[in-house]
């Protein structure tokens, strides 16, 4: 998804100029629901010199022919092999991601909401492109109220004010059309535990979040990251041992700073019974052994009264961007 659209900004950049108009930017507590289990964040800011440092090195990777994107993006590769193209991207910012998980029937479902505020002008296109297959087949699509529900082979999608919201079926995406563009008066956010905590949270970072620990959901939440450092840890302690720990973690707050083209600096803090405390902060001290030093770096736990701080950072942070995308994972 995300790789499509960086193809149509790219490509269309010349439709757009210094003073287009700017989308709203919707508050993420508007779309998580009551049953969620994580609310997370993801926020670019266009006076974010790091952030543009990170854009700017990957795309001079790209033009420059030291990485090569795979097939599908050719267009992206080809259109960014002229000069001074990271200024077009940066007329996209600001940019914000909300994400939200819950569990259903034992397995975890997200709601996401994208939005591009600088792409304005770009919003019919993009839609166009989320609204067709890879045969250019458009999706069937119903109307509800201002929007139209595209139901997509993985997810149901519509577009609200600019901002581009994915959800598991049309009853979902119709709650947060309602909230984003209610009818007569402002709709409130939808209480919950989750998003109490979430409000407690600073909103400084690029990327922030929190985690409630419920119906096993720490369990399915790592297991449909599928990443590789995760997997790391798991070899290295046990299964079981990782499980229990992670079933032992009542909650989780964490964010992420990005502080250059090649370092992200992340913290995390998991808060757990005091009886557990020392068991959670050993295995991951244990754990942290087996990460890939060229990925992650500078990991210390501190254990506290009933909490563990994690805190390290991410390095060639540059590179792992490119590799997602010529793996496709971004």
């Amino acid at each position: 998804m995300i790789k499509r659209i960086l193809l149509l900004i790219t490509m269309l950049t010349c439709m757009v100029t210094a003073a287009s108009d700017r989308n709203d930017m919707p508050n993420p507590e508007l779309i998580p629901e009551a049953d969620c289990y994580s609310i997370a964040v993801v926020q670019l800011r266009e006076n974010d010199e790091p952030i543009k440092a990170l854009l700017e090195a990957a795309l001079k990777s790209i033009s420059s022919g030291e990485t090569k994107l795979p097939a599908s993006m050719a267009d992206v590769s080809s259109y960014l092999s002229g000069n001074n193209r990271a200024d077009m991207l940066f007329a996209g910012l600001p940019f914000q991601t909300v994400r939200c998980d819950r569990m259903v029937n034992g397995q975890t479902q997200g709601i996401t909401a994208v939005t591009l505020a600088g792409w304005k002008g770009l919003q019919v296109n993009v839609r166009n492109s989320l609204s067709a297959g890879p045969d250019g087949k458009a999706f069937p699509t119903t109307r509800y109220r201002v929007t139209d529900l595209v139901q997509r082979d993985v997810n149901v999608m519509c577009q609200v004010n600019g901002t581009f919201v994915f959800t598991p079926d049309a009853d979902s995406a119709k709650k947060v059309v309602d909230r984003l563009a209610p009818k007569d008066k402002p709709v409130p956010p939808v209480a919950s535990p989750t998003l109490a905590a979430f409000r407690a949270l600073p909103k400084t970072s690029d990327a922030y979040g929190v985690v409630i620990n419920q119906k096993g959901a720490f369990s399915q939440l790592l297991k449909s990251l599928n990443n590789d450092q995760i997997q790391k840890i798991r070899d290295k302690v046990g299964n079981d041992r990782l499980e229990k720990a992670v079933a032992n973690t009542k909650s989780a707050t964490w964010s992420i700073d990005i502080t250059s083209a090649d370092r992200a600096d992340l913290q995390a803090v998991l808060v757990a019974d005091p009886k557990d405390v020392a068991d959670i902060a050993a295995l991951f001290n244990e754990g942290k052994a087996n990460l890939d030093a060229t990925k992650v770096t500078d990991v210390v736990i501190t254990p506290g009264q009933g909490t563990i701080t994690v805190k390290g950072a991410i390095i060639n942070l540059k590179q792992l961007m490119l590799d997602g995308m010529v793996n496709g994972k971004v």
